[in-house]
């Protein structure tokens, strides 16, 4: 049983293939990547424009509610983004099921923590 490639359905009876399982890892894949599109403009030229200012007054601008929460967004949305990108690379190149099972688990591990480091930086941000 592959329980990590997209397209089977272990929810149907006997094990039926099916689109479900598929369909949402698309769908996900195209919202994440919708987010990202309207935000790394913004991260960008947010970036640009501090870029002359001093590091107080950059803590105090990114700090603030509305940009750490954006922020948030994108780097959620970023790390699952290049999760499931990982994962579909992976599923469509690793022959092995033991080799890419280890690997889609790494890669998230990895991800994970990431992310937890990220989240953690951004509430140091916040309440400083």
């Amino acid at each position: 049983m592959d329980y990590l490639r997209p397209g089977i359905c272990f929810n149907c009876f006997n094990n039926v293939l099916c689109m479900k399982s598929f369909t949402q890892h698309y769908v996900l894949q195209r919202i994440t990547a919708c987010i990202l599109l309207a935000l790394v403009p913004w991260f960008l030229w947010k970036l640009f424009f501090l870029k002359d200012l001093a590091h107080l007054e950059i803590i105090k601008n990114i700090g603030n509610l509305y940009s750490a929460l954006l922020l948030f967004i994108m780097l959620i949305s970023g790390f699952y983004h290049g999760y499931l990108g990982i994962q579909t690379i992976c599923i469509d190149y690793i022959p092995s099921q033991r080799s890419r099972v280890s690997i889609v688990f790494m890669v998230g591990a990895m991800f994970s923590i990431l992310s937890v480091f990220g989240i953690f930086s951004l509430i140091q941000l916040v309440t400083a």
